[in-house]
């Protein structure tokens, strides 16, 4: 759905199909669109897809990185959730990761026992795990502003290849075709359209008056409850996963 398929379907709910000889100007309706992507981009978990962005070794060699350790990511990256270098191998020497460290970590964390001197053995683990992933981290700590949408990079340089786990956005053509996108700019729309005819008190003719009061009730009872939708399924994942 384009823009204007969406304007146009907001236009006929606002005037009933015409039936109604008010609405809102078009530009006020493509300001609401505006303000609504950005609120479905920063709250809605369809509104973004994962991706994993490749940043090359040059970049940060780069004269401008090096005065100001920020790399400037695509308009589309909403959220960056990790940075971490590239690096082969594992801690270990071994080829395979998943052939000895992965394995031999985790059959020490998950099946140890918590009874007996076993606590005071995992704790022991713990602490050469800690002492371990100082010697081999890969994680950078970095800061991202998704209003100039920069990625600054705290700390050390990196010396590999860096790959960045990022939120991006959906196409808005697809946007326009979420259910719950539609539903919620229309709400704001008659909203709008509520603060706009109760400016002044006039009767359209025939001396009919409009009950106007009960269109905003209606407009914001919707908005609560695609809010309280977008609440309920922008949910954690009830298994979470932890990488030492």
């Amino acid at each position: 759905m384009t823009q204007s398929d969406l304007i146009l379907d907001i236009q006929n709910e606002l005037t009933f199909a015409k039936a109604l000889p008010y609405s809102i100007p078009e530009q006020e309706i493509i300001r609401i669109i505006t303000i609504a992507e950005r609120y479905f981009y920063d709250n809605w978990r369809h509104a973004i897809e994962p991706r994993y962005l490749l940043i090359p070794l040059e970049i940060f060699k780069n004269p401008l990185f090096l005065k100001e350790r920020a790399i400037q990511m695509p308009d589309c990256v909403q959220f960056v959730h990790q940075v971490r270098e590239a690096k082969g191998g594992t801690m270990f020497g071994t080829i395979d990761q998943d052939f000895a460290d992965n394995k031999f970590i985790g059959s020490e964390i998950f099946l140890t026992p918590f009874i007996g001197e076993s606590i005071m053995y995992r704790t022991i683990l713990f602490s050469f795990l800690d002492l371990t992933k100082s010697m081999t981290i890969d994680t950078l700590a970095y800061d991202f502003n998704k209003n100039t949408h920069k990625i600054t990079i705290m700390g050390r340089t990196p010396a590999t290849v860096v790959v960045a786990q990022v939120a991006k956005k959906i196409d808005a053509e697809y946007l326009y075709e979420d259910e719950l996108f539609q539903r919620y700019v229309r709400a704001r729309c008659k909203v709008k359209l509520g603060e706009l005819l109760t400016t002044f008190d006039y009767n359209l003719p025939g001396g009919i008056k409009t009950n106007f009061a009960t269109l905003v009730t209606k407009a914001e009872a919707e908005l609560a409850a695609v809010e309280a939708m977008m609440k309920s399924e922008n949910t954690g994942d009830f298994l979470y996963l932890i990488n030492f």
